[in-house]
C-alpha cells in the first residue's frame, strides 16, 4: 500500500533520463529528479525555511519523455504522486 504525496519544491540537480529497450515494443522511459521540499514559515515580512527535506522523484513512461527536456536544476516543481 502506498501513501499519496503532494508537495512543492526545487529540483536540486540535473535530471537523469533513461530509456530501457524492450525488443520490438516501445522502450520504458524513466526520469529521475532530486527535489528539495521546503517548509517556509512566515516571520515578520519574510519567510524562513524550517525542516525541509530531500526526496528522490521518478517519472515513468510518457511523462518521463515529456518532462525530460523541460526540467532543469533550480526549477520549482509541484509533485503529485505516491510514496512507497
Amino acid at each position: 500500500m502506498s501513501t499519496r504525496f503532494i508537495g512543492e519544491g526545487n529540483v536540486g540537480s540535473a535530471p537523469e533520463f533513461h530509456e530501457f529497450p524492450r525488443g520490438n515494443e516501445e522502450p520504458r522511459r524513466l526520469l529521475r529528479l532530486n527535489v528539495y521540499f521546503d517548509n517556509p514559515v512566515p516571520i515578520d515580512d519574510e519567510y524562513e525555511d524550517r525542516g525541509g527535506f530531500w526526496a528522490p522523484v521518478q517519472c515513468w513512461h510518457q511523462d518521463a519523455a515529456r518532462w525530460a527536456s523541460l526540467y532543469q536544476k533550480g526549477m520549482r516543481v509541484l509533485v503529485d504522486g505516491r510514496v512507497g
